[in-house]
Formats: structure tokens, sequence, C-alpha cells
């Protein structure tokens, strides 16, 4: 016989204030829900598509803040149920962007009280979940009592209300009373931020490129889908857009503005050439490392809410800062490609793999622009990384073959020129600056293994060897070969094969 098992009241903890970097992915988790629910509304034919309406009312002086939207809403029938189960969802990742039942219960360690109200249409009548947040912080620091479980905590803390509502009538509404006012929260301009770089938004009207964005990947089989959300605090009310603009800030020391000159459409396909993701990618001047976060870097999106942040594609590039120079957002649209539990990545599988090596691809082109902008503007730098490649290529060429110590010499003293004509080269820009920082890196990178080449071919492929022991085997070959032994070839090959054994 099993004994019974517990799941301790700690476990709680760890799926609020364990499972959130920050405080703001509250309203990604509310409104991500807010989405689901609005997309059952249209399919069931309970509201038109462009009638959905998601609002988001923050009242300071109150600590408070309230979310609803107009979608299907839970039936009287199944929303105890639904809102108080905890990592089990109706919903799957196949249909749905909040699908692990984790979510709404996000906002508990930033505030007193937590309440959801909900109605369904044809019903005559509203559910309300209250959950009390101040008397879980208690329970959660009281150490003394063992075996307690989650089950026991919810009951001390859930209060269950019914209430008349009109038949007509459905949405989904929380409230967030008692805010933790350290959060931030509460700050309209930083809470417009959030909204405006996470959530399924459209471009705003004033971002002349995106109409054409929209239009070019809904040829390529993708509907960007968008949805009406406002925000309100007093007298004010704001319609939520992309936070993209005409221009951005790329140097704030040089009051230096950029601008999107083109865009490229960016389809990424499975091994079948089925369609799994579609990207923009801005075509700019590429000052440099873009000052405005808002708009800085590629950004991952399913079901067009953000998937990290401005830096989880930082590993695409061989160079990471090179994401900071670019603007793009890929929508991923395979359903195998699953957000992690925090959403700030998606979970490694085989689709995670072949995807994000086409991303690699397009982050070398990107690469090769940001440095073809800045060689344009800086002549000297343009002549002094030709001379580079020029002499890079012909140190590459002979390293894959033997190398006499009389090329060698040559091959060096040509590196080492072109290193001299770099080193005084002065940079016009942070871009200049990593060009020219990329180039020495390479330099000195062949010049290493010019001087550790040898003149068999055969003995420069062993990276495992040092210098030294390339040089000593060198001489000992050239021994072999002039001393008149029978069959050299076969006593370096013996010699070869030792040393290549791991």
């Amino acid at each position: 016989m099993h004994s019974t098992i517990v799941i301790g009241k700690h476990t709680l903890e760890s799926l609020t204030s364990g499972m959130y970097a920050e405080p703001f992915v509250i309203y990604r988790e509310y409104i991500q829900n807010c989405v689901d629910s609005i997309d059952n509304a249209v399919l069931s034919k309970q509201i038109n598509k462009g009638e959905e309406k998601i609002e988001i009312e923050l009242f300071p002086s109150e600590n408070k803040i309230i979310i609803e939207d107009n979608g299907s809403g839970i039936s009287a029938e199944k929303a105890e149920n639904v809102l108080l189960s905890i990592g089990n969802s109706p919903k799957t990742s196949m249909t749905a962007r909040g699908f692990r039942g984790i979510g709404r219960l996000s906002a508990l360690s930033y505030c007193k009280r937590l309440t959801f109200i909900t109605s369904f249409s044809g019903e005559q009548l509203a559910t309300e979940i209250s959950l009390d947040a101040e008397t879980l912080s208690v329970l959660l620091a009281d150490y003394s009592s063992v075996d307690v479980s989650i089950e026991d905590v919810l009951n001390e803390i859930v209060l269950v209300k019914r209430k008349k509502e009109e038949k007509n009538k459905h949405y989904f509404r929380v409230i967030i009373e008692g805010v933790d006012t350290q959060t931030e929260l509460l700050s309209t301009e930083k809470v417009l931020d959030y909204l405006s770089q996470n959530m399924p938004v459209p471009f705003s009207p004033r971002f002349s490129w995106g109409q054409e964005i929209t239009n070019r990947i809904k040829k390529e089989g993708y509907a960007i889908p968008v949805y009406n959300i406002v925000i309100r605090c007093g007298a004010m009310r704001r319609v939520i857009f992309k936070p993209y603009e005409n221009e951005f800030l790329a140097d704030k020391g040089k009051k230096l503005y950029d601008s999107i000159k083109d865009i490229e459409i960016l389809p990424f396909t499975s091994s079948n050439n089925r369609i799994i993701a579609v990207g923009w990618v801005g075509k700019t001047n590429y000052y440099g490392s873009i000052y405005d976060k808002a708009v800085k870097g590629i950004r991952l999106r399913q079901g067009n809410i953000q998937i990290g942040d401005q830096q989880t594609m930082n590993s695409i590039f061989k160079d990471p800062r090179f994401n900071g120079w670019s603007i793009g957002e890929f929508y991923i649209i395979d359903r195998a490609l699953v957000p992690n539990a925090r959403r700030d990545n998606f979970e490694k599988n085989e689709a995670y793999y072949w995807l994000f090596e086409q991303f690699k691809a397009v982050a070398t082109v990107e690469t090769k622009r940001i440095r073809a902008e800045s060689l344009k503007r800086n002549k000297e730098l343009k002549k002094a990384i030709t001379e580079v490649e020029k002499n890079s290529k012909k140190a590459a060429k002979a390293l894959k073959g033997g190398v006499s110590t009389y090329n060698k010499r040559i091959l060096e003293n040509d590196l080492l020129s072109s290193q001299e004509l770099l080193s005084v080269v002065k940079p016009l820009s942070d871009s200049d600056e990593i060009s020219q920082e990329i180039a020495f890196e390479q330099l000195d990178l062949l010049i290493g293994r010019i001087k550790g080449a040898t003149a068999y071919k055969a003995l420069n492929s062993i990276d495992s060897l040092s210098l030294t022991e390339k040089r000593i085997l060198e001489r000992v070959f050239n021994i072999i070969n002039t001393s008149g032994v029978c069959e050299p070839n076969k006593v370096i090959d013996a010699i070869l094969n030792d040393y290549a054994k791991p």
C-alpha cells in the first residue's frame, strides 16, 4: 500500500515568486489568458473579430489593478475547478498561448488579495473567486507545521461567491488589490513600455513600415494576430501599439538617430519545406548598438506575444553584441516549438535546434551588413580590411598543405604588415571599432597558426600538438627523409598515427 502523497505548501511559492524573474510578467500571464478567451469567443460567434476588448485599469492611489476582457468567460459549473486547479489546464500548446495552468497565480506574490470574476454567455450568474495573498504569505512563512499541502493552504485563503448577472454578459475580470508599491506595477509609463513590447498589439499607424510588414508576412501564409488592448489611469486612456517608430535613437551621446531604409521578409521552413516561422529584419545604417531598448534586437514572438526579451537572440550571433545593432521580429508558427515555463525561450527539442540553425544563418548575413555599412563610412578601414582579407586567404590556403620555412616567413610578414596597417586606422564609430577588433582577432589567430605550421600537411592537422612538439617532430621527419632510411614515409606515418591517438 502506497503512503499518501502530499504536495507541500511551498510548491505554491515555487509556482508564483519562484517561477517568474520580474513582476511585470503578471500582465503577460493575464493578457495571454484574455487573448485565448477572446479567440474562443470569436470562434463561437459570441463576438466578431475587431470587437474584442482587453482593458487594464490602474488605480495608484488605491494600489489596485483591474484587467478585463470580453472573451467567452468560464461557466459557473467549471469556474471553480478551472481557476483553482494548479498546473492543470484544459488548454494545450497546440491551440492556446497559456496552457500550463500556472500563470493565473502569478500576482499572488505581489499583492494582498487576488480576485477572479467571470460570467459565461447564456447564464444569469457570475462566479467570484478571491484568494487572500496576505494570509498566504503568513502560512508560507510558518515552518512549524509539517505535511501541510497546497490543498490545505488553498482552503484557508480561497473564498467563492456567486452573484446575479445579465444573461448575455460574458467576460473575465482580474482584480489585484494591495499591490506591492516597490514593484512599479502601478507605474503607467513602465506598464505602457512593457505592454507595447510584449503584448499581441498592432504596429503604430505612425510606423510607416508597419502595414507593409503585415501584408508581406501575410503573403507568406501567416496573419499576425492583433488585439485591442487599452490602458487607463484616471483621465488617461491609451491604446497600446508596438513601440516601433520611423526613427530611433542609435547613439545618445552623439544624439544620432537611425531609421529603417528597407525590410527583408524571412520565411523559415521545416525539413519538408513547411513554413514553421516567418520574420522581418530592418535594414538600417547600423550606426552602432541601438540605444532605445524598446526596439533594439531581433525579437522572438509566438502568437504575437514576445518570448524572452531583446537579448534572447544574442546567442544566434557569433558576436552577441550585433543583435543589439539589429531590429526585427521572428514569429514562431510551428506548435512543435513550445515556450518553456518561464517563457524566456523555447523548450530545447529537435524543432528548436532545426529552426535556430536557420536563425544563425540570418545573423551571419546581418553581421556582414553591419560590417559593410561600417566600411562604407570609413575608407581607411575598408582599405585595411581588404588587405587583411587578401593576406588571410593566402595564409588559410597555405595552411591546408605543408608550409616551408621560407614561405612561412613570407606569410608571417604579410600578416604582420596587415596588422600594422590596421592598427593606424582611427575608428569613426562603434561599428568601426568592432570591425577592427574582429580583424585583429582573425590576424592573431592566423599568425599563431602560421608560426605553428610545418612542412608536413598531416602534422599541421593534429591540433592536440603544441608548437614545440610540432617543431621537434618536423625536425625528426626531416632527419628521417635525409638519412637514407628505407620507406621513410611509412616511418613518418607510424609516428603520426601514434600521436593522433586520443
